[in-house]
């Protein structure tokens, strides 16, 4: 199950609203069922800046896909940031990171 999903401008505008780790918190509550501790929600207010840093890259289009908290079915492990688009040869491709 994915919890957060939205393009790499979306992604950028809620992190500078200051939204993103509410947004996440909302969809971890609703999609799972459960609350979300509060050193993880600091943790996403923290992390999530940095990777909004990484993504101001002009070389990434905005259009690029953003997935965050990613539960990977019949484990309990997960993803925590994939951004995905399009390579040079125009394929799909993604970026994971844990």
């Amino acid at each position: 199950m994915l919890v957060y999903n939205a393009t790499k401008q979306q992604f950028i505008d809620d992190v500078r609203a200051n939204i993103i780790a509410d947004a996440i918190e909302n969809e971890v509550s609703r999609k799972l069922s459960r609350n979300s501790p509060r050193n993880e929600v600091a943790s996403w207010e923290n992390s999530l800046r940095f990777m909004m840093s990484v993504l101001l890259d002009e070389g990434i289009p905005a259009s690029a896909g953003v997935a965050i908290e990613y539960n990977i079915p019949m484990t309990n492990r997960r993803v925590d940031f994939i951004l995905t688009g399009k390579n040079d040869q125009r394929e799909d491709s993604a970026v994971s990171l844990s």
